[in-house]
Formats: structure tokens, sequence, C-alpha cells
């Protein structure tokens, strides 16, 4: 499915789980993200979160979908009804998600930081083989944060 010229959208099944009492939250589940072995699963304290955590826990899992290798067009299968395997999920949206800037593709940005901290950016990569370079630590430690939020 396609919008405009350079816009790419998927249409996702999101099945919503209404919440038992006043302490739970509304659940989330994207079905079509097992087919490649990953649940996709989120919630909301309130019903008007829905929509946004539904696309937000599609955008995340999408990334993490194509950061191991896999296309993102397997996950391209429109209308599916859920309801019989999933009948705790009482509701189901069909949402139209703009994969497009997916695509992995990195962007060089330019960003001014001070020197001191910019050492200790350095010196903490160094130390920590978990991150290929300065540029990785700061993006994945942009989205740690974000999702903290």
């Amino acid at each position: 499915m396609s919008g405009t010229v350079n816009e790419v959208i998927m249409l996702f099944m999101v099945g919503i789980e209404r919440p038992q009492d006043n302490n739970t939250a509304w659940g989330i589940i994207v079905p079509v993200f097992e087919e490649l072995g990953y649940g996709c699963v989120s919630a909301a304290d309130e019903q008007g979160e829905v929509l946004y955590r539904a696309k937000e826990v599609i955008l995340l899992m999408a990334e993490e979908v194509i950061a191991n290798g896999h296309m993102l067009s397997t996950l391209n299968t429109g209308f599916v009804d859920y309801r019989a395997k999933y009948p705790a999920f009482t509701e189901w949206l069909a949402i139209e998600v703009p994969v497009e800037g997916l695509k992995g593709k990195q962007k060089r940005v330019n960003i001014t930081l001070s020197e001191p901290l910019l050492a200790r950016v350095d010196a903490y990569v160094g130390f920590h083989h978990a991150f290929k370079d300065r540029s990785d630590f700061l993006a994945k430690a942009a989205d740690r944060y974000m999702q903290m939020k």
C-alpha cells in the first residue's frame, strides 16, 4: 500500500483489550509480528492513548524486524480477522502506519556538545564495546530516553 509518491504505508491489525477495572490498562496486541517470531504488545493507561501506543509499538517492532535482517514486506498482510485466535481482545482496529522512514538508512546530523561531555562519551564508548562508535551510542541513548518517557 502506498500514499504519496515517497510514502509507504502498511496496514496493521491491532487488538484492544478493555481494562478489567480501574487498576488495569488497555491491552494492545499486533499479531502479525508473531509470524516472524516476535511478540508485539503494549498497554495504554487511558483509552485516548490506545492509537498512539499502538503506532508506537508497531514502529518499534518494525525497526527491530529490519535490524534483525527481516523484510518489512513480510508483515504486509492487509486485513486479517484475528478475533477467533485472540478472544480477550474484543475490539480490532486496522491502523495505517507510514513505514518509509524505517528502511534503516543513516542520516548525518550536525550536533554541538561541550568538549568535556564529548570526551566522556568517547571514553564510555571506548570502554563499552556494545557500541560501534559515538553515533551508535548517541542514537541508542536517545532511543532509550524516549522509551522512558
